[in-house]
């Protein structure tokens, strides 16, 4: 058990996994008892197709359980193993194989059993007991049970493992232990609303398969990459680099039987070629970027959903003055913004399949709500807020204040086309209000390290994924600056505060309207510039019969248990 005694560079170096969260690119989060118990069945979907928000229906058909589902992707995960997950697609696939102990419903987002049947939250929130399913097997039959619980969490906040997972850990959890063989206690640091969704995220691995293996080893360690052992709906069965990875249904899963024999991950080498797979029949469903989500379109019996997103791309600006005093003052900011056509930028890179992000709520989540703070392009505005600055414009055009002329670097991953494009379209857009900007074009692991290790950069375009749960203390609080990922240093007390009592309520309703103050706070003072939610887009073969494809299911892959391959009528 870990308790409170970390170091600071320990945090920092876990960070640099975590910064995964911070996309690189477009796929193309003890006191008296008073128990809240959690009902001790799963939901699963319905068997009719609904009409929602969030997703479109798939008709149903005639089917024969059976058969494959083939996904297609331009990439490959890292890993599997839970331990050491942090790219959006390695968590995703993970959750095949790796269950935790509750999962999030991907309509509602509500958290609900997984492992744990059924879950007592002590009156003061700071002490959850979870009381175990009973029956589960590893996929090696061996028997699931608490040790493999405190094991893992254990395991995760040891800083010499360097999980990417120990940051959002330590900070909240004081000791996990083992009450018997079916009951695990967690003791909180502090209240968190935030602390269910959390674990949702984080898959159960088996200390039998891992206990004597040394904590610096384990991240090398074959598991995960050409073995596993979890208890999820389907088990590892071969992983091809860089062709693809196979995964056989589990017979013995505890959530109810699993329809398709094999789930496969195809990697493909182009948007060309995962066109041609859907249009040949030999890949069922696949994530697209814009381009190639308007020419799935028009193949036959493939359908793109165009889902609310938890994705956000933005530009963050440097607020430490003891590195940069350029955006201090809330006026440049503002004009910045101002100076900004999002809806044009959404048209011509993301082909409208995007929101311009008016707040820093995203659309797919239960908290959101547009922004009352609302910034449309302007010029004469943003020039005068400059001018208002006493940012005045120089001899070469240049604006400048006491001899110090405005300019500064804009860095991102240029090894992104769209990221570089929009690199491209917002110096053009800063230079009409004669601020010099130069594009720094890196690879994305330095972009990653000079970010989060050094915080050394003027601005920075990035893209963030934002957490099923509404909570954003890790772009805004101040507690963030080090451990956490507000990198541009920026502090509000008010915001700091809101953040708090968000993670203290225990009603959405409160929550969510605690998360509409932080929001407009933080659209007042804009420490970042937010530019927009670009929309997840899938493209499905009606052979797969799902009831509905959310943005929360995407990220989360172990629900495709209940898909039905069509393999005969």
């Amino acid at each position: 058990m870990v308790g409170d005694g970390t170091t600071r560079v320990g945090r920092l170096a876990t960070l640099l996994a975590l910064l995964l969260a911070l996309t690189a690119c477009s796929p193309f989060g003890r006191g008296a008892s008073s128990p809240t118990t959690a009902p001790a069945n799963v939901a699963t979907p319905g068997a009719e197709a609904r009409l929602d928000p969030v997703g479109s229906p798939i008709p149903t058909a005639p089917v024969v359980t059976g058969g494959r589902i083939v996904e297609g992707g331009l990439t490959e995960p890292r890993t599997l193993n839970p331990l050491f997950v942090a790219d959006p697609l390695s968590e995703a696939l993970s959750s095949l194989v790796f269950s935790g102990l509750v999962s999030v419903d991907p309509v509602s987002a509500e958290p609900r059993p997984d492992l744990a049947a059924s879950w007592d939250v002590s009156e003061d929130g700071l002490t959850y007991t979870f009381h175990l399913r009973e029956g589960v097997v590893w996929h090696d039959g061996q028997p699931f049970s608490a040790r493999d619980v405190v094991f893992t969490y254990d395991t995760m906040m040891n800083d010499r493992v360097r999980s990417p997972r120990y940051s959002r850990l330590v900070e909240r959890v004081r000791q996990v232990q083992a009450l018997d063989s079916a009951t695990v206690e967690f003791d909180l640091i502090r209240a968190d609303a935030s602390f269910l969704t959390t674990l949702a995220t984080l898959g159960i691995v088996p200390q039998h398969a891992l206990a004597g293996v040394l904590p610096e080893e384990l991240i090398t360690n074959p598991f995960g990459l050409s073995t596993a052992v979890g208890t999820g709906p389907f088990s590892l069965q071969q992983w091809i680099r860089g062709d693809r990875i196979i995964f056989r249904r589990h017979a013995g899963y505890y959530g109810g039987p699993v329809a398709a024999q094999e789930y496969v991950y195809q990697v493909v080498r182009s948007s060309e070629e995962l066109l041609a797979s859907l249009r040949e029949g030999t890949i069922d469903w696949a994530e697209l970027d814009p381009a190639a989500a308007a020419e799935a379109e028009q193949v036959d019996g493939v359908a793109v959903e165009r889902l609310p997103s938890f994705d956000m791309t933005y530009v963050a600006l440097q607020l430490d003055r003891a590195k940069s005093t350029l955006f201090t003052d809330p006026r440049v900011r503002r004009a910045l913004m101002l100076a900004l056509d999002r809806e044009a930028a959404v048209n011509e890179f993301w082909q409208g399949h995007a929101d311009i992000a008016d707040g820093t709520l995203p659309p797919a989540s239960w908290a959101y709500r547009a922004s009352a703070t609302v910034y449309r392009p302007d010029l004469d505005a943003a020039r005068q807020l400059l001018d208002e600055a006493g940012w005045v414009p120089g001899p070469d055009g240049v604006r400048v204040k006491d001899g110090v002329p405005l300019r500064f670097t804009l860095t991102t991953n240029g090894d992104n086309p769209r990221r570089r494009q929009v690199a491209e379209w917002l110096i053009r857009s800063w230079q009409a209000l004669g601020i010099a900007v130069e594009p720094e074009f890196e690879t994305w692991s330095t972009v990653r390290q000079r970010v989060i290790q050094e915080r050394d950069f003027d601005a920075v375009l990035l893209g963030y994924r934002w957490s099923v749960d509404p909570d954003q203390s890790m772009l805004w609080s101040s507690d963030s600056f080090f451990d956490g990922l507000n990198v541009g240093h920026y502090a509000s007390a008010e915001v700091d505060a809101l953040l708090q009592r968000a993670l203290q309520a225990t009603d959405r309703a409160e929550r969510a309207e605690l998360y509409a103050q932080m929001q407009e706070q933080v659209m007042q003072d804009l420490p970042v510039i937010p530019l927009a939610f670009p929309h997840v887009l899938v493209a499905r073969s009606e052979r797969l019969q799902a009831s509905e494809i959310t943005a929360i299911l995407v990220r989360n892959r172990a629900d495709i248990a209940q898909w039905v391959p069509v393999v005969g009528e």
